[in-house]
């Protein structure tokens, strides 16, 4: 089996959708969206020098660290002409129809702007990047974050003034202010990031790819959110609305991404494809292994950690249980177990065959194992309430995500069984 560019534009659809939408169900994490991403990357880009776990562990961490509040945007989307916005629901204040789009796109770029820079710029630059950029990097980052938060405070009030002055000055809730400053000073934060790039660095195609990747997720989670007017007019459960909203957001993000990627010509794969050049390789064994295993904790185990804390409180609460262990407890179980797995397998001790494969070898392995996992811990406590296959229109997202983890586990294993018959890179043209 070789996969070209359409298919593999489609698997990345509904990867990411399933993805995205149990990262809202409450049995997933933002770094389950990076790892099942950047795993099915690696899969059908490897082999590039820059494929390696501590940049991989680097984007997931990343993923995580930039969450700022954003839930109280999904009411504001209207459609013009038919249903304005809202403020929080239950107040039932309007607001202009566009407001929940313009704070989503806000919250996208938001969000995606640090890791964009790694899975867009860093991955496709001809250019070498060392550990003082990264430092640079950060650091004038978090100053543009820090002026920003400070420049942005007397925007709101002209920005957003129907919640000014109804729900901020009226003392009912600061929430909205809060992510409002927080997700557009951070947005504007990475300005100073990319005139750094443009100008120290001079790296247009690194500012290209950047952009392009931010500005694809930032419209697919403010285009999904027409979901949230059509769930109004149809009358279909908020919950339901939601998470096709979550759905829809990664469905788009995975397939606009991948077929941003394909763009590129094997040309420009190969002329980019340079050494990482962080040279950690060289390090004391204790601190190389304690790099990585941070690495393998970002990047894998604390994903698992949260979604078993998902798990298993859903699902005590399905089958009659209100204690459970706590969130501390599990993940806690989950670092030790996984750190020292990883430790044997890093002192040769176990998983001798499967360190000699290919990056891209250890990505299908691993995505193939990690997929169904995160689905077992998204489906168990439907399964236990008896709705996992139930045929209701709130039930909608449940079965795009079984429908969309079933197509992708084995699209996998069809190409699992066909690498192991031939080394043929997978075409990634038509």
């Amino acid at each position: 089996m070789k996969p070209n560019r359409i298919l593999i534009i489609i698997m990345g659809t509904l990867l990411l959708g399933f993805a995205w939408q149990i990262r809202g169900s409450g049995t997933s994490d933002p770094s389950v969206v990076a790892v099942l991403f950047l795993l099915f990357l690696s899969v059908h880009y490897s082999p590039r020098r820059k494929f390696n776990l501590f940049i991989f562990g680097l984007i997931a961490l990343s993923f995580n660290l930039l969450r700022t509040g954003w839930g109280t945007f999904i009411s504001q989307a209207g459609l013009p002409g038919v249903i304005p916005g809202y403020l929080p629901p239950d107040m039932k204040i309007a607001v202009p129809w566009w407001y929940g789009y313009f704070w989503l796109l806000i919250v996208g770029i938001s969000w995606m702007g640090i890791p964009s820079l790694l899975f867009g710029g860093y991955f496709f630059t001809k250019k070498s990047y060392s550990w003082k950029d990264f430092v640079a990097i950060v650091v004038v980052f978090l100053a543009g974050r820090f002026l920003f938060t400070i420049a942005v405070k007397p925007l709101i009030p002209y920005l957003a003034p129907e919640y000014y002055k109804n729900i901020y000055l009226t003392g009912i809730s600061d929430r909205s202010y809060g992510s409002m400053i927080g997700n557009l000073s951070t947005a504007l934060a990475i300005i100073p990031v990319l005139l750094y790039i443009l100008y120290l660095k001079k790296d247009k195609a690194f500012l290209k790819h950047s952009l392009a990747a931010m500005v694809i997720f930032a419209f697919s989670l403010s285009v999904a959110n027409l979901w949230r007017p059509i769930s109004t007019l149809t009358g279909i459960a908020k919950y339901n609305g939601w998470s096709m909203w979550e759905y829809t957001t990664g469905f788009l993000f995975g397939g606009l991404i991948f077929w941003y990627y394909s763009r590129f010509t094997d040309k420009e794969l190969k002329e980019t494809d340079l050494p990482a050049d962080l040279k950690y390789e060289k390090w004391n064994p204790v601190l190389r292994f304690l790099l990585l295993a941070f690495s393998f904790y970002r990047l894998i185990l604390y994903g698992i950690g949260e979604g078993l804390n998902g798990a298993v409180s859903k699902s005590l609460t399905a089958i009659g249980y209100e204690n459970s262990p706590s969130g501390d407890t599990l993940m806690l179980i989950t670092l030790v177990a996984g750190t020292i797995l990883f430790w044997l397998y890093f002192s040769g001790k176990i998983g001798t065959q499967f360190a000699k494969k290919s990056f891209g070898k250890k990505s299908l392995v691993a995505l193939m194992v990690l997929l169904p996992l995160h689905y077992l811990l998204f489906a168990t406590h439907h399964l236990l309430e008896g709705n996992l296959f139930a045929w209701q229109k709130d039930n909608i997202a449940v079965w795009m995500d079984t429908i969309s983890f079933v197509i992708v586990e084995i699209y996998l294993v069809c190409i699992c069984f066909s690498s192991n018959k031939n080394t043929v890179k997978p075409n990634l043209k038509f």
